[in-house]
């Protein structure tokens, strides 16, 4: 009998665009950003509680770094936060284009940040780029990109993975931890279909998850060959970011953007895959 796969609401607040889940193993806690409201929100979900941090213009990812603070990229510079007090840090600001925003962040293995950009209403096709800052210093990771969004990498860290949401790939590189380069990229997904690849995560399996906007689903990818292994169908349209977590890792957060006419669109769900 085939296992079924049941999305369910987490959170909900009518919010027009959430990006970027990540799951904190330390504080059993799930952080996620609202771009449009210009907010990072930590969920506990056990009480429910929500603890909300304004940022300084739309913020396009919030990472936890190795000392539990939150780097924060915001339209006006990447901030540092510390998530009990709430005092920020301005540390720098890598994007020097006004017409770009940031979008999708993550940090490396070594704990590099790597954060991308993309037009700030409008598409400006072939001028975003992923940059990498590590010890205060950025330089440009990829460029000639449209809309920089999911990345990962495997366990061993030498393998990394990244979209451009409008070529409808997610490419694969080879990664060099000790200086923080990529090589040899290659294309192993190609979306077909009403979705566009947005986020996406690594399993602790090592099979990637790849969110569609648009395609109302989010569906596991076996990197090596290609083959979509799983599909989730979702609620709602337009799919934006997964993260792994919760006890034993064993829930996949999911977050969605707005779309007219479909009630809860623009929530948090989970879904048990395991």
């Amino acid at each position: 009998m085939q296992k079924t796969y049941t999305p369910e609401l987490v959170y909900y607040a009518g919010n027009q665009l959430l990006e970027g889940p990540v799951w904190s193993e330390k504080e059993q806690r799930l952080y996620f950003v609202s771009i449009e409201d210009e907010m990072i929100y930590r969920l506990n979900e056990e009480t429910t509680e929500i603890t909300s941090y304004p940022t300084n213009g739309p913020v396009g990812a919030a990472v936890l770094n190795k000392d539990g603070k939150i780097i924060s990229a915001e339209k006006q510079g990447i901030h540092l936060i510390d998530p009990e007090t709430k005092e920020r840090t301005y540390l720098m600001q890598a994007n020097e284009d006004e017409r770009q925003r940031y979008n999708d962040g993550k940090l490396d293995p070594n704990g590099r940040f790597l954060i991308g950009t993309m037009g700030y209403g409008e598409t400006l096709e072939g001028e975003a780029h992923l940059f990498i800052i590590e010890d205060g210093e950025v330089r440009i990771l990829l460029s000639d990109l449209t809309l920089s969004n999911g990345m990962g990498w495997t366990k061993d860290g030498r393998t990394f993975y990244h979209i451009d949401t409008p070529t409808k790939k997610v490419k694969q590189y080879d990664y060099d931890l000790a200086n923080g380069t990529v090589s040899n990229g290659k294309t192993i997904v190609e979306i077909t279909g009403n979705g566009s690849p947005d986020g996406m995560c690594v399993d602790v399996d090592e099979k990637i998850w790849v969110a569609e906007y648009g395609g109302k689903q989010i569906c596991k990818w076996d990197p090596a060959t290609g083959e979509k292994l799983l599909t989730i169908p979702m609620p709602v349209s337009n799919i934006t970011s997964c993260c792994i977590g919760g006890e034993n890792k064993a829930y996949l957060y999911i977050t969605t953007a707005k779309e007219d006419d479909e009630p809860l669109s623009g929530g948090l769900f989970k879904v048990k895959i395991r």
